[in-house]
C-alpha cells in the first residue's frame, strides 16, 4: 500500500488503546432506540455480526468474525466498555444480500443490538445499511471502499460507517509505486471481479494511474465472484502481451482460480496485489509456494509490524503499538495461528472504531456515539482516519506493506530498493 505521510492527530496513543479502550456496541436502549441513554450501570451491550460464514465471501467473513471475537473477548476480560460487558452475536448472511438484510433486521429486532458489524461486501452492505439507518443503529461495514460502493448519497453520511479502507484502489496504487514505476513497465492488464461498483471502479483507477505514470492499460477482463473458470479472460489478457497483471479480486475462490489459470499459461508473469493471499491456507490452495512466486501480496500483520517497527514517524510508532496489541489479543483469544492472525484485522478495526467513539462520548448514548464516529481521528492498525460528517472514508495514511511468498510458504516484506 502507498504511504502518504501527513500531519495527523492520534486521539489516544495506540499503545494504550487496547488497555484503555473497550470495544462494544453503542447505545443504551438497544437497536431502534434512536439515541436513548437508558442503560443501567451493569447492563450488557450487544454487538451483532452480520457476516458471511458461507458462500463466496466466506474467507473474509470468517476472519472478520475472528477479529471481532478476539476484540470483544479481550475487552470483557478487562472490565468491558465503561464498565459494561459486551455480548457478541454472530449471524451468517451466507454471502447473500437478501439474507444480509434479514440478519440486520434480526440484529435489531430480536437481539436489540446497539451496533452491527458487517457485512463484508458492498452489495450485502447495501441491503443491510437501510435497516440500520431506519432503526438508528450504528453499522460498521467491513466492505472495501465506501463512496465507490454505489450507496445512495443520503446513506453515505448517516448511521453506517466504513470499517476499512478501499483496498482495491490502494492495491493498484501500491502496485504502481512498488512495481510498475521502478521496473519501467509500460503494458499492464487488469483482472477484476464483478462484485459491484467498488470492484468495477478498478478500471477507472488504473486508467488514471496510467495517465499519471506513463503506462498503458492494455486489457481489462471481468469475472464473476466465485468463478471457477477464468481461462477465457486469462487468455484474452495474455494475448495483449502485458508485463504485469493487476488484481481487483475478492479473496478466496476468485484469486485462487485466477492464479491457477494464469500460471497454467505463464509461470512467471508478475501478479499484484493479491489481497488476503498471504495466509497459509490460501498459499496451499493456490498451488503452494512455487505457484505464488512473483505474486505480490498485501503484507501479513507480522509484515506490517516489522515495517512499522523499522519506521521512526509517529504513524509508524502508533501502528507498531496497535499491531502488537492486536497480535497479543488474538493469541489471548486462542486465535494465534497464522490463518487467524494474518487476516482478521478488519473485525478488530471495527472494534477500535466503536471503542474510541464510546470513550469519547463518555456514555452509551447512541446518537452521541454516532456523532463521534463522524469525526473519527485515530490510527486503527495503520489506517489513519481523518473522518468528517461529509466524508466518512477520509484517511490521511495507510501504513501497510507489500510482501512476497518465500519458498517455505512464509511471507516477507518486499521493497523495490532491494529488488533485482
Amino acid at each position: 500500500m502507498i504511504r502518504r505521510r501527513m500531519t495527523f492527530k492520534i486521539a489516544a496513543a495506540t499503545a494504550t488503546v487496547l488497555a484503555a479502550g473497550t470495544l462494544a456496541a453503542c447505545s443504551g436502549g438497544g437497536g431502534g432506540s434512536g439515541g436513548g441513554n437508558s442503560a443501567s450501570a451493569n447492563s450488557t451491550i450487544t454487538a451483532c455480526g452480520d457476516l458471511a460464514l458461507a458462500g463466496v465471501y466466506a474467507q473474509i467473513g470468517e476472519s472478520d468474525n475472528w477479529g471481532a471475537q478476539a476484540y470483544f473477548k479481550y475487552i470483557d476480560a478487562h472490565g468491558g466498555i465503561l464498565g459494561h460487558q459486551v455480548k457478541y452475536i454472530t449471524l451468517n448472511n451466507q454471502s447473500n444480500a437478501a439474507q444480509s438484510e434479514l440478519d440486520a433486521k434480526k440484529c435489531v429486532q430480536t437481539y436489540h443490538a446497539q451496533v452491527i458489524i458487517g457485512p463484508e461486501s458492498g452489495a450485502d452492505t447495501e441491503s443491510a445499511l437501510p435497516i440500520a439507518i431506519q432503526n438508528k443503529t450504528i453499522l460498521i461495514s467491513l466492505s472495501s471502499g465506501w463512496q465507490t460502493n454505489g450507496y445512495p448519497a443520503s446513506e453515505l453520511n448517516s448511521w453506517g460507517f466504513p470499517g476499512f479502507y478501499d483496498v482495491f484502489a490502494q492495491d493498484q496504487i501500491a502496485s504502481v509505486k512498488n512495481l510498475i514505476v521502478p521496473r519501467h513497465y509500460t503494458r499492464v492488464a487488469l483482472l477484476e471481479d464483478n462484485c459491484g461498483s467498488v470492484c468495477l471502479a478498478n478500471q477507472a483507477t488504473v486508467q488514471q494511474l496510467a495517465k499519471q505514470n506513463g503506462f498503458q492499460l492494455v486489457s481489462t477482463q471481468i469475472d464473476q465472484v466465485g468463478a471457477t473458470d477464468v481461462t477465457p479472460q486469462v487468455l484474452a489478457m495474455l494475448a495483449a502481451k502485458p508485463q504485469i497483471i493487476l488484481f481487483g479480486l475478492v479473496p478466496g475462490t476468485d484469486s485462487i482460480t485466477a492464479i491457477k489459470a494464469i500460471r497454467a499459461q505463464d509461470p512467471t508473469i508478475p501478479i499484484s496485489e493479491c489481497s488476503g493471499c498471504e495466509i497459509p491456507s490460501f498459499v496451499s490452495a493456490a498451488g503452494g509456494p512455487t505457484a505464488m512466486q512473483n505474486i505480490y501480496v498485501l503484507g501479513s500483520m507480522r509484515n506490517w509490524l516489522t515495517q512499522a517497527q523499522a519506521g521512526s514517524t509517529a504513524v509508524d510508532k502508533a501502528t507498531a503499538a496497535g499491531l502488537t496489541g492486536y497480535i497479543a489479543g488474538m493469541q489471548a483469544a486462542g486465535l494465534g495461528n497464522d490463518n487467524a492472525i494474518e487476516n482478521s484485522q478488519e473485525g478488530w478495526d471495527a472494534g477500535l472504531e466503536i471503542d474510541w467513539a464510546i470513550q469519547q462520548a463518555g456514555n452509551l448514548n447512541e446518537q452521541t456515539i454516532m456523532q463521534k464516529l463522524q469525526h473519527l481521528d485515530i490510527n486503527t492498525l495503520g489506517i489513519v482516519w481523518t473522518r468528517t460528517p461529509a466524508n466518512y472514508e477520509s484517511y490521511s495514511n495507510v501504513d501497510a506493506a507489500m510482501a512476497i511468498i518465500n519458498p517455505d510458504g512464509s511471507a516477507s516484506l518486499y521493497s523495490p530498493a532491494t529488488s533485482s
